[in-house]
């Protein structure tokens, strides 16, 4: 498939075939119905590549040039770990290219720059002086692209990610680039260069996230190309009684999905009530036979979970809901969780050791999903946040929970747990509902006063540990930690909403975060990033060191109770007029295994995959 033809796939399959799509629950409309939309297309299944119309982030390594001219390869610094700013996986000492100078070059053959490409980014290394760089086309005495200087970094061990500005009317396309290097200091080195182009093609199934091999293996990606394509036969039919939370996302961004897409996602809650579930970050349109996306993501396919059909497709909101009508003549308990929020992680075969008897060990499979949202002021206040745990472990009964999680103290959260911070923060919100219970550990979120306390050398050596999110909740009887290392907000109690976006500290020379390897991709990135642009790192996709420490049960006089929206006062039997409808299955029998370091971490994971699948604030 050729940069600006996607190979047209006619229509073969029956209608049950395009109304099919693996384990997520959808109702055709009745046939004395008329369907709300018509939609037409020649493409029947997904393709395994298109043309996506958002801003993807491509990095070249410097050793993958098709020739150099005068470049010789050397070992880089241990510690230029830049390939990988996330910490998404490990990337040891690389090789680099130096005497990037005297006019040596490098090729980089076929490369889609899709529309046109704004700047170059450049990983350099400058000991001293000031050495230019061009851009070229095809040859080093092609086209002039664009050209720039690159000013001293201070040594040969201190790397910097500079901007190099091209003309995005000339820069498109597929083209061989040469990078040409005309300053005189034969010691600079070349790491990698990036650029983001729009309109480029992509692989459906490479740009669903992005994991490491761990201790723990990371949920599989479940192929998409090939699936039937969506249509609005899959949506719910007018008969059904629509749950608060469905249907309340929009497309925000041209390139992303229609909203009828993402309707089509559904599930069916315990109280029949149709419910908004997972969809992957990406997918293909019909009406445009381009991909799409969602600009947001919801973790891990629950389809890859090995107790899928214990947990299911998760009712995002359903907790939420049954909060809501067990109050009908009270609206102002309801608690309300933007879409963004739902995050589902999958755990597979762990290794568990019985906390009474180490040498028993068994194997499990958990599936949970949990609202934590990164863009948004809810978190500074509200303590509960909708959590579904679903499981089992060798020779042992299932369980499926389904309640608020609660994250510390109504009203109040805690600094990011680094040094000189976690300190109490009051943010002078009001809870909503109200009267949530205290319970659970806390909330770990960034602040302005957080990120500016201690010396120079404090704020620059803790930024990291600084900007990252840290949950932690008991649930299903031990503690789950949630981290989340690229939040697109911080607390800042000099702001009406309370909050700022990280990355607008990028533009602040001043601020810590400005001279992280995050906000020099921002600032090299080309015109200026805002907080919902595909372009920030900061859209809260980057999971590190999230995991649950065990699952511990206490015997049970029934296998099925039901509890009240904090997974309290739990009965054999519902009592609506206590508030206690939600079931829970529980095992009969109690026990206790745990899992320790390592053994209980989910793999880090970047679930933008590292910029190419659309993904942006607020997510």
């Amino acid at each position: 498939m050729t940069k600006n033809t996607i190979v047209k796939f006619f229509a073969y399959a029956a209608i049950a075939l395009l109304l099919s799509f693996s384990g997520i629950s959808h109702a055709r409309t009745p046939v004395n119905v008329p369907l709300r939309y018509e939609v037409a297309t020649s493409i029947s299944t997904i393709p395994s590549s298109a043309i996506v119309p958002w801003p993807v982030f491509h990095r070249i390594d410097a050793l993958s040039f098709a020739s150099r001219i005068g470049l010789e390869t050397v070992w880089g610094d241990y510690w230029e770990r830049s390939e990988n700013p996330s910490s998404v996986g490990f990337t040891k000492v690389s090789q680099e290219l130096t005497k990037a100078s005297n006019g040596n070059y490098a090729v980089y053959n076929n490369l889609d720059l899709g529309s046109g490409v704004q700047a170059l980014m450049l990983r350099i290394a400058l000991p001293s002086g000031t050495n230019g760089v061009e851009v070229r086309s095809g040859s080093a005495s092609g086209t002039l692209l664009g050209k720039c200087n690159i000013n001293s970094t201070g040594s040969e061990s201190i790397y910097r990610t500079v901007p190099c500005p091209l003309n995005s009317s000339l820069a498109k396309g597929t083209q061989n680039l040469v990078i040409r290097f005309t300053g005189t200091n034969s010691k600079m080195r070349f790491n990698w260069f990036a650029f983001w182009a729009q309109n480029t093609v992509q692989k459906i199934d490479e740009i669903q996230k992005v994991q490491p091999d761990a201790v723990n293996k990371g949920a599989p990606v479940l192929a998409i190309s090939g699936k039937p394509v969506r249509t609005k036969d899959l949506l719910p039919a007018v008969s059904e009684i629509l749950a608060k939370s469905y249907g309340m996302w929009s497309p925000g961004k041209t390139w992303e999905c229609p909203k009828w897409m993402h309707d089509t996602y559904w599930t069916r809650g315990e109280d029949g009530k149709v419910y908004p579930t997972w969809h992957p970050p990406v997918d293909f349109n019909p009406e445009t036979n381009i991909y799409c996306t969602y600009g947001h993501e919801h973790g891990d396919d629950p389809r890859s979970s090995e107790v899928f059909n214990i947990a299911g497709m998760p009712a995002f909101g359903y907790v939420n809901e049954q909060l809501a009508a067990n109050n009908p003549s009270n609206p102002s308990v309801h608690r309300h969780e933007d879409h963004f929020g739902h995050k589902v992680l999958v755990a597979n075969n762990w290794r568990m050791y019985n906390a009474n008897n180490s040498s028993e060990t068994k194997t499990c499979d958990v599936s949970l999903k949990v609202h934590m949202g990164t863009h948004s002021p809810d978190a500074l206040t509200n303590t509960a946040h909708e959590m579904f745990a679903s499981g089992k472990c060798d020779g042992l009964a299932p369980f499926n929970l389904k309640h608020f999680a609660l994250f510390g103290r109504p009203g109040q959260f805690i600094e990011s747990q680094a040094p000189l911070c976690t300190l109490p923060v009051l943010p002078g919100i009001t809870p909503n509902p109200i009267n949530q219970p205290s319970g659970g550990f806390h909330r770990a979120i960034p602040t302005t006063e957080c990120y500016l306390r201690g010396t120079k050398e404090e704020q620059s050596s803790d930024v990291i540990r600084r900007n990252t999110e840290f949950w932690l909740t008991a649930f299903a009887g031990k503690s789950f930690y949630f981290n989340v290392t690229n939040p697109a907000r911080f607390y800042d109690a000099s702001s009406s909403t309370k909050i700022r976006r990280t990355v607008d500290a990028c533009y602040n020379s001043s601020h810590p975060l400005a001279n992280t390897l995050l906000c020099q991709e921002v600032l090299a990135a080309g015109s200026r990033v805002t907080w919902d642009d595909p372009r920030s790192p900061f859209r809260g996709t980057v999971h590190s060191n999230t995991h649950f420490s065990g699952l511990q049960f206490n015997d049970s006089p029934s296998s099925v109770v039901y509890t009240d929206a904090y997974g309290k006062n739990a009965r054999t039997s519902p009592a609506p007029d206590l508030g206690v409808t939600l079931k829970q299955v529980v095992p009969v029998q109690k026990f206790h295994y745990r899992a320790d370091g390592n053994a209980s971490a989910f793999p880090t994971a970047d679930y933008s995959a590292f910029g190419t699948n659309g993904v942006r604030a607020p997510n």
